[in-house]
């Protein structure tokens, strides 16, 4: 983009400083042009409903969580934070507007703000019954999960944003939460990924050789397709190198989370160049709206490192 105009077009900005475009998240939309546009309309029609319920009820605090969701799944994720903060001076106490203005916060790169509100909707759900959430992405009809545990996507959710700031003690102990909150075999999967890669940066193998142990090979997966394989990449049953061939055959969309698994798999074992050269890669697909991509950024940046 060029002129005056792309300026508006500026979501947000790099962890190096660089302008970042709108666009929706491509990990929810198929890679095919018309299924992908088609999806897209479906989702702005989405948006559009949820516009309509709001205005006819403002102070639903269902109506406020759902539009700034359908907003966020667009790619504004500015809309989306404010929506939240709208529903955070209503209702201060609901711990949902926290933990999804966290997630958008993430995505936005304020991870200072990210943490803030996960430390805060944790807070609110302690003692509290869990409840559901139900995925703006889609139900099983779609292919996808539908609806898990909200308490774990709290933990979870946090857990990355503290892996994002390189707190990695702290994002083990809310990985480690989650692990009592799984109310669906791929939520096992999800933090086991994650688990992993902090436990092994932190130097605790045996935790993580036994994380491992609890995860089968051969299991049929809807959702987490790329997490799984990152498991069975560490399980041995293929290597880093055949992974990343793999997921570069896939796509764009589909290489960040493996991608980014593989540089972390390197880091751990002290292969530093062959880590940036792969974070480098996944910050060349340009699918900025992906959390590993904010999560590559900080990699490199603490490694003193720039992408290409």
């Amino acid at each position: 983009m060029e002129g005056l105009e792309s300026v508006e077009n500026i979501e947000a900005f790099s962890l190096f400083g660089e302008p970042l475009y709108k666009a929706p998240i491509t990990l929810w939309l198929p890679s095919e042009k018309e299924a992908y546009e088609r999806k897209l309309r479906e989702h702005l029609e989405s948006y559009e409903k949820a516009l309509e319920e709001y205005l006819e009820d403002p102070d639903d605090p269902e109506k406020i969580e759902w539009l700034g969701r359908r907003a966020g799944i667009l790619g504004n994720f500015n809309e989306a934070a404010a929506i939240f903060s709208m529903g955070i001076e209503k209702y201060p106490d609901n711990p949902r507007f926290y933990r999804f203005r966290g997630h958008r916060f993430v995505i936005l790169r304020r991870i200072d703000l990210a943490i803030a509100d996960f430390k805060k909707a944790a807070a609110l759900i302690e003692g509290r019954e869990d409840e559901a959430e139900h995925y703006v992405s889609g139900g099983r009809k779609d292919g996808k999960i539908g609806v898990m545990s909200f308490n774990w996507n709290v933990w979870y959710h946090q857990g990355f944003t503290y892996f994002v700031a390189g707190r990695l003690e702290e994002a083990s102990e809310a990985y480690r939460r989650c692990l009592g909150a799984i109310d669906h075999p791929e939520g096992l999967y999800s933090t086991a990924h994650w688990l992993y890669m902090v436990l092994v940066r932190l130097g605790l193998q045996e935790e993580a050789d036994e994380l491992l142990d609890r995860i089968p090979v051969g299991a049929e997966i809807i959702e987490v397709h790329d997490y799984y394989d990152t498991l069975m990449m560490y399980k041995g049953e293929i290597s880093p190198e055949g992974l990343l061939e793999k997921a570069r055959s896939e796509g764009p969309a589909r290489l960040p989370t493996r991608g980014q698994a593989i540089a972390n798999y390197y880091l751990s074992r002290g292969m530093t160049e062959k880590a940036v050269d792969v974070y480098r890669e996944v910050l060349g697909t340009g699918v900025w709206t992906a959390g590993v991509h904010v999560l590559s950024e900080a990699e490199l940046l603490r490694l003193g490192e720039r992408p290409r």
